[in-house]
């Protein structure tokens, strides 16, 4: 049974996507599920640190530097964020 104060799975979405509109400067229309963090969205080095750290402060949680750097899609964080809420590392 799922803890009932853990954010739903679309909630985290929301609020990642508000994360990554917000570090990238980005339209709230400009952040798709597929959305390649570098390549669509046009984070560079600088920007997918400062994505992590501000994820990091919305979760509650710490990010491990080799997990971050396979996080390439608005999607994969997402996932990742969902699977770690779920392990009670981020809430």
């Amino acid at each position: 049974m799922s803890d009932p104060a853990s954010p739903s799975p679309a909630g985290v979405a929301a609020r990642v996507e508000a994360v990554i509109r917000d570090v990238l400067g980005l339209e709230s229309a400009a952040v798709p599920a597929t959305g390649r963090l570098r390549e669509d969205l046009g984070a560079d080095s600088v920007d997918a640190v400062m994505l992590v750290m501000a994820l990091e402060r919305e979760f509650h949680g710490k990010i491990a530097d080799e997990h971050a750097a396979k996080l390439s899609t608005v999607e994969e964080v997402v996932d990742y964020v969902n699977l770690r809420i779920g392990e009670q590392a981020l809430s």
